[in-house]
């Protein structure tokens, strides 16, 4: 492994170490994808149901205190109820793709990507604080040198494997948009460790997020989307929490069908306001209003509307019940309506699609997109 160099995210010092600058691997004529056994490496490391060694390594505390924390959830009873409840609720109401059977189903799927394509894959491992990131990259030979990477989160019950199968939604936006992706399993998905924990998507949102952004350890974008999807969304907001953007790069974050809080959608689905008061005291009132109302970069909110095409929205009129999650409990709601929330670099877009379906045509989005890039 390479030598550590100090870098700051969200104003805290931490720790990157990694072999070599991604950038090495993605463009020149030794790029990964060049290789002339590049399907044979990259067949054998999608059959892999470890995780591959770790390519960056970022710690968000000093490793002592992490252990500290490790030891006293252990010794201190109340402090390991509490983490084993919100892991268990984690896993079953938020998180269900941490389960064995899908478990199986990212090694199934990853095995069967068709490498043999214009799309170029690589499979990588990023760790933080101890937790180990299984991710995927994807691009193609014509947009790896752009520097313009999409960073896609996903929602309950989706791995990142399936996205890199299909040709669905990513796929589609990466088209339109003319850049590389990165997506990933949460913290217990998949080959990822750890268990379903709030902290811990962030910090592996966040980690992703820094992997971009370094020019020298990592691959240094200067065009960084961020696209989250319903849960990928809540889990943007808490990331963009912390996280302090770097100066030099343009950066436009996309919530699709996202909640405004975790315990207005528990409420609405489960039809019981007493569960959706309990989300809060066990750590899982996951919510991006106030991160959205801080955020200075871009912003693109979607959210299902009573519209015949995609369309610009000035205000709340148009929003209606998706499937999952209600107008009044929708993020594009909460933040249309706050008077608070600065709006200048923001734009609301409504979409005939429910929350289940994919974007039958990002063309919109991506014109969009192009537009608060090169606003920036």
């Amino acid at each position: 492994m390479g030598s550590a160099q100090a870098i700051n995210i969200a104003n805290k010092s931490i720790n990157v170490q990694s072999p070599t600058s991604f950038r090495d691997i993605l463009v020149g004529e030794n790029a990964f994808y060049k290789q002339s056994n590049y399907i044979r490496i990259t067949k054998n490391e999608m059959a892999q149901k470890t995780l591959l060694p770790s390519s960056y390594i970022s710690n968000t505390e000093y490793k002592i205190i992490t252990l500290i924390k490790q030891i006293l959830s252990i010794i201190i009873f109340p402090i390991g109820i509490y983490n084993l409840i919100h892991s268990l609720i984690g896993r079953v109401f938020f998180l269900p793709s941490s389960s064995n059977i899908y478990k199986n189903a990212a090694n199934i799927s990853r095995q069967n990507i068709e490498l043999e394509s214009n799309w170029k894959y690589k499979r990588i491992t990023l760790e933080v604080d101890g937790y180990k990131i299984d991710a995927g990259i994807i691009g193609k030979e014509n947009t790896f040198n752009n520097n313009k990477w999409v960073l896609a989160s996903l929602g309950n019950g989706e791995i990142y494997e399936d996205q890199l199968h299909y040709d669905g939604e990513l796929k589609a936006i990466l088209s339109k948009t003319q850049a590389n992706g990165i997506v990933f399993n949460y913290p217990g998905v998949g080959a990822s460790t750890g268990s379903p924990n709030r902290k811990a998507m962030e910090k592996a949102y966040r980690v992703i997020l820094a992997f971009l952004e370094d020019d020298k350890n990592g691959i240094g974008a200067k065009q960084i989307i961020g696209y989250g999807y319903s849960l990928g969304g809540g889990v943007q907001g808490d990331a963009l929490k912390v996280h302090k953007l770097k100066k030099g790069i343009k950066y436009v974050f996309v919530k699709s069908k996202t909640f405004s809080n975790m315990s207005k959608l528990v409420t609405s689905l489960m039809k019981s306001r007493i569960l959706g008061f309990l989300i809060k005291p066990i750590g899982w009132n996951m919510g991006s209003i106030e991160s959205s109302k801080k955020l200075q970069a871009s912003e693109i909110t979607m959210q299902t509307a009573n519209v015949e095409t995609y369309e610009l929205l000035n205000d709340s009129s148009k929003i209606k019940f998706d499937g999952i999650i209600h107008e009044d409990g929708s993020l594009a709601k909460a933040l249309l309506e706050d008077p608070n929330c600065p709006k200048d670099n923001k734009l609301f877009i409504g979409m005939p699609e429910m929350h289940t379906d994919c974007i039958d045509d990002p063309s919109f989005l991506a014109q969009k997109i192009d537009e608060l890039l090169h606003k920036a």
